[in-house]
């Protein structure tokens, strides 16, 4: 065979060589690449983990248990976003007309000044309003309005306190229901005689002097005087019953407190005579009074803040609250299908329409809207 027969099959199996090779390298690859991806997805594909593991990052992750977590509420949206808003009580609509009855809190007071019930009247003079007192035996104030309200003798009632469960049940019995919508931020106020010398008081101070456990001014950094605490029927009274259930944790009034004052107007005349007197009422019928208004301080090493600034209530802490004693007013509307309750509906609508809450305002109570 000659050379260069020789030399061009070599050169051919040279070639083959080179060709298998790069075969085998691309094949392995090729191989390689497949297991990548089978690996990937094994590593991506979804697992069930144990019951105390959590998915995370396509792990599984052992979860803590947090018992002692808690989570706060969300804010309740007062008023209620169904309630249309009105600018002016012309614009209101849909006011029945006859005469209705209303009462209940003596905090709403100045809601039921002339001045703002005659602006009422104004606009809507077939829309009267009457305020009527209950039997002077029971008592004025919230309780007695709910109860009132049950028994038909109102149209509507104002509370300064929510409606309790039991209420919400007797009106189920009576086959409609109750509906409170807060309208007003209201403060309360204590008071004593203008003449006592004390800086202010404490939430547990005063929690000590309604229970009996304080007795004489010189125990909280005043005069060597007997304290003679006021108040007027828990049972009857929103404001009352705030009280006991807010300051002094549901604990009973101390005896000596009895028999308990009629309202405030008795209470405040009372304080002003008496100079180791102490009661309290919604702020709007302290603060212009010739009793002394009260600041008091949550805790002992904080601040003391007066509910009132000169003859004015002290709307800003109380719509900061960082005035201790902050509550909501609330109208109570029976669900009824009935004039009645049309009535008490126009009325909310009234008092959240931009001119009902800048006569609150002036009023002495906070509005609850933004205006």
């Amino acid at each position: 065979m000659s050379r260069e027969v020789i030399n061009r099959n070599s050169m051919d199996n040279d070639r083959k060589l080179k060709l298998r090779a790069k075969s085998v390298v691309i094949n392995s690859f090729i191989i390689l690449a497949a297991l990548g991806d089978a690996y990937l997805m094994w590593a991506l594909w979804p697992k069930t983990c144990p019951t105390d593991h959590q998915k995370l990052n396509n792990s599984c992750v052992l979860i803590t248990s947090h018992s002692n977590l808690t989570i706060s509420p969300k804010p309740t949206i007062s008023p209620p976003t169904s309630i249309p808003l009105y600018r002016t009580f012309a614009d209101v609509p849909n006011i029945p007309q006859g005469r209705f009855r209303y009462g209940g809190s003596t905090s709403f007071a100045p809601l039921r000044s002339p001045a703002i019930t005659a602006q009422i009247f104004q606009a809507h003079p077939r829309f009267e309003l009457s305020y009527a007192a209950p039997l002077l035996a029971t008592g004025i104030g919230s309780g007695t309005g709910i109860k009132m309200l049950l028994e038909g003798q109102l149209s509507f009632s104002q509370s300064s306190r929510p409606v309790k469960t039991e209420e919400f049940q007797e009106a189920k019995t009576k086959n409609f229901r109750l509906e409170q919508i807060p309208v007003a931020i209201d403060g309360i106020a204590f008071y004593v005689n203008p003449n006592l010398s004390i800086p202010g008081l404490t939430v547990s101070q005063i929690k000590d002097i309604y229970t009996g456990k304080i007795t004489n001014w010189s125990q909280v950094g005043g005069q060597n005087l007997e304290i003679s605490p006021l108040s007027r029927d828990p049972k009857s009274g929103g404001t009352p019953e705030y009280i006991q259930e807010t300051i002094l944790g549901n604990e009973a009034f101390a005896e000596t407190l009895k028999p308990y004052v009629q309202d405030t107007t008795t209470a405040i005349r009372t304080v002003a005579k008496t100079p180791g007197g102490i009661s309290y009422a919604t702020a709007s019928e302290v603060c212009n009074q010739s009793i002394k208004p009260l600041s008091i301080a949550r805790e002992p090493n904080q601040d003391f803040v007066s509910p009132c600034i000169g003859k004015k209530v002290n709307k800003i802490d109380f719509a900061k609250d960082t005035y201790p004693l902050v509550r909501r007013l609330f109208v109570v509307i029976k669900r009824d299908g009935s004039l009645d309750e049309q009535a008490g509906v126009a009325y909310v609508n009234l008092m959240l329409s931009d001119q009902g809450q800048q006569l609150l305002n002036q009023a002495g109570l906070v509005p609850i809207r933004d205006l």
